[in-house]
C-alpha cells in the first residue's frame, strides 16, 4: 500500500482532488503529496535497504501509482561509483559519479517517464503527448510502447537524429517544429488542449519529478544514508533538480537522514537563466531568446519552474554554476578517456560544474561530491567528432611501424 494522497499547489497550498496540470485557484504548479507520518511509522532503514527489487520501484510506497498500474522497464538503481583518477587530479577524496545514463533508454528521463505513463494507465488515458529536445521523447515513447498507447512528440528542428530515430523505433509519431524548444512546447500544448491527450511534459506534468526524486533516494541509500556534501545536477527544465530536492525533503521528513546536501545547478553559458539568477542573487529568471550550446538537453530558454529551482538550491545552501561549451566538451572527453564513461554533453556539464566548484574554492578537498550523469553519449556522438579523427593505414609496413612507434607500453 502506498502513501500517496493528493496533488497540492506549490504556491497557495490548495489540495486538488483528481488530476490537473496546474492549480485551479492560482494557476501554479502542482506536486504529489504523501502521508509522511504514516510512512515514517511503516518504513525504516533495514527493510528499505534490503529489498530485492533492483529498480526505482523498491521505493514504491513513496510513488503515486497503485502497484497494478506500474509500467516499468527496470529503470533506476543505477551505479554510484567513485572517481579516483579525476577526483585525485582535482584534489578531491570523494568525487562520486551517479551513472544515470544506464537507464533503459539511455537517460535519467526514464524515471519520470515510468511514473507518468503509469499514471496514464491509472487515469485511463489512451494517448500521450509531449515536447522534447530528445531524451524525454525517447523515454515517453518507450514507456508508451510498453503500455500499448499512442505517443505523439514535438521536437525543435535541432534535435539529434539519434534521439528521433530511437523515438520512431518505439512507434511514436514525431513532428519537427521550426524554432526553439518553446515553440515545440506551444505545439504540444495546442495538441493536448484540442484532443485531450495526456501531456507528459517534464515542466508541467505534476508527476514528472516523482521519478527523478528516486535519484536522491538511491544516492543516500548507496552512501549508507549519509548525505553527501554536494549533489551536482545539469539543469534544463529543472525537473531533475526539483525531484532530487523533493526526495531529500521526504527522506528527512520520515527520519531516514538528518542533514541535507547542497544542490548545484549547472547550466551552459549559452542557456543559463536559472544559474545566472542564482549567481546574481536574483529571484527573477530572465528568459534566453536564442539558446546556443552543444548541450542540447539543457537548451530550455524559458524554464517554467525556474523560480522553484532557485528556491530549492538556496534552501539547501547550494549554488549555480555556469560552464562554457569548451569546458563541457573537455569534461566529456575526460569522463570517457579517464573513467571509461561516454556521456552526452548535457551530462558532462555536471563534471564541468564540479571542476568550477573546486577552482572557485567553494568545495573543500574532504567534501563528498556526487555528479549526476544524465544521458549516454551514443545519442549525441557528433558533438565529440573532433575525438574520432582516426587515420587509415595499411595492415603492415612503414606507416604501421611509424604509428606503433609512437606508443609507449605502460605497466600498472
Amino acid at each position: 500500500m502506498g502513501f500517496y494522497t493528493h496533488l497540492e499547489c506549490t504556491r497557495c497550498g490548495r489540495a486538488v482532488e483528481g488530476f490537473r496540470y496546474s492549480c485551479p485557484s492560482c494557476g501554479s504548479a502542482l506536486e504529489a503529496r504523501y502521508d509522511l507520518e504514516a510512512a515514517k511509522e511503516a518504513l525504516d532503514r533495514a527493510p528499505l535497504g534490503s529489498r530485492r527489487d533492483r529498480s526505482m520501484w523498491r521505493y514504491a510506497e513513496l510513488l503515486p501509482p497503485e502497484p497494478e498500474n506500474v509500467v516499468s522497464l527496470g529503470e533506476g538503481f543505477t551505479p554510484l561509483i567513485r572517481s579516483a583518477r579525476i577526483g585525485g587530479s582535482l584534489g578531491l577524496r570523494g568525487l562520486m559519479l551517479k551513472l544515470d545514463f544506464e537507464n533503459p533508454t539511455g537517460s535519467f528521463k526514464d524515471r519520470g517517464a515510468s511514473v507518468m505513463i503509469s499514471m496514464a494507465k491509472q487515469l485511463g488515458f489512451g494517448e500521450a503527448v509531449l515536447d522534447s529536445s530528445g531524451n524525454a521523447a525517447s523515454s515517453i515513447s518507450a514507456y508508451s510502447a510498453r503500455l500499448g498507447i499512442e505517443c505523439f512528440i514535438f521536437v525543435p528542428d535541432y534535435a539529434s537524429e539519434g534521439k528521433l530515430v530511437q523515438s520512431s523505433a518505439y512507434g511514436a509519431k514525431a513532428f519537427r517544429i521550426k524554432g526553439t524548444r518553446s515553440d515545440a512546447y506551444r505545439a504540444a500544448n495546442y495538441a493536448r488542449e484540442r484532443f485531450g491527450w495526456y501531456y507528459c511534459g517534464f515542466q508541467t506534468n505534476p508527476f514528472a519529478i516523482e521519478g527523478p526524486k528516486t535519484i536522491a533516494f538511491e544516492i543516500l541509500e548507496q552512501l549508507d544514508w549519509r548525505a553527501p556534501d554536494w549533489i551536482i545536477i545539469p539543469v534544463g527544465t529543472g525537473s531533475g533538480l526539483l525531484g532530487i530536492y523533493k526526495g531529500i525533503e521526504e527522506l528527512r521528513a520520515i527520519g531516514m537522514i538528518d542533514g541535507s546536501p547542497a544542490l548545484v545547478c549547472v547550466q551552459p553559458e549559452g542557456c543559463c537563466p536559472i544559474a545566472k539568477a542564482l549567481r546574481e542573487g536574483s529571484d527573477d529568471v530572465e528568459p534566453v531568446d536564442r539558446p546556443e550550446t552543444i548541450a542540447e538537453g539543457l537548451m530550455i530558454g524559458s524554464p517554467l519552474n525556474g523560480s522553484r529551482a532557485i528556491e530549492a538550491v538556496r534552501d539547501t545552501g547550494g549554488v549555480g554554476e555556469i560552464v562554457s561549451d569548451r569546458e563541457i566538451f573537455e569534461a566529456g572527453a575526460e569522463l570517457a578517456g579517464r573513467e571509461g564513461l561516454f556521456v552526452e554533453p548535457s551530462a558532462a556539464a555536471s563534471l564541468a560544474g564540479a571542476k568550477k566548484l573546486v577552482e572557485e574554492g567553494t568545495a573543500d578537498p574532504g567534501d563528498i561530491m556526487v555528479c549526476v550523469l544524465t544521458g549516454i553519449g551514443l545519442k549525441t556522438k557528433t558533438a565529440y567528432a573532433d575525438l574520432s579523427k582516426i587515420p587509415t593505414i595499411p595492415p603492415i609496413g612503414e606507416e604501421l611501424e611509424a604509428a606503433l612507434g609512437k606508443v609507449r607500453p605502460r605497466r600498472f
